[in-house]
């Protein structure tokens, strides 16, 4: 089957899917990863045995080649990474952000009655995590971003779109 036999839309979709099949792998290789994270509350357990990891990270790699082969024989082009990870990073920040504030005694009394003590503690839990992440956040806003801002796009000239759904 050649390329030609798709139009833009089977195309785009066939694109979507295997970008789809990558991500799902990616989620895979993260619980494989897992068992040497530093995460304070892991969800995985590492039950593999080392050479029974190594076919599951072998497979996967199979699965990511056999993708490129079906993009490069459809001549389907792979878009390539778009996301600055210091955008990311940033937008991780603001909704830890938002988990931190909402951890206030304000907005915990939603849940019950909160002692005076817990109210104290509460609070102090939240401007605590708040002042951490926002002190983070200062840095990838300014020290990360601001340095890779002229790398991305240039001043004034907005950053590329992801182009993927495009009616074309």
């Amino acid at each position: 089957m050649s390329g030609e036999s798709f139009n833009s839309n089977h195309a785009r979709r066939l694109s979507v899917t295997c970008r789809h099949i990558d991500a799902l792998l990616a989620g895979m290789e993260n619980a494989l990863a897992a068992s040497g994270s530093k995460q304070a509350f892991r969800e995985y357990l590492m039950d593999l045995t080392p050479a029974q990891r190594q076919v599951v990270e072998d497979y996967i790699a199979r699965i990511r080649n056999q993708l490129v082969r079906i993009l490069e024989d459809q001549n389907v082009e792979r878009p390539g990474p778009f996301i600055p990870v210091s955008r990311c990073l940033h937008s991780t920040l603001t909704f830890i952000n938002i988990a931190a504030e909402e951890l206030h005694a304000k907005y915990m009394r939603g849940y019950g009655d909160i002692s005076s003590t817990a109210a104290n503690d509460l609070n102090r839990i939240a401007v605590e995590l708040l002042d951490l992440t926002t002190e983070f956040d200062r840095y990838v806003s300014s020290e990360i971003h601001g340095s890779t801002r002229s790398s991305v796009a240039e001043p004034g000239k907005p950053e590329k779109d992801d182009t993927t759904c495009s009616n074309t």
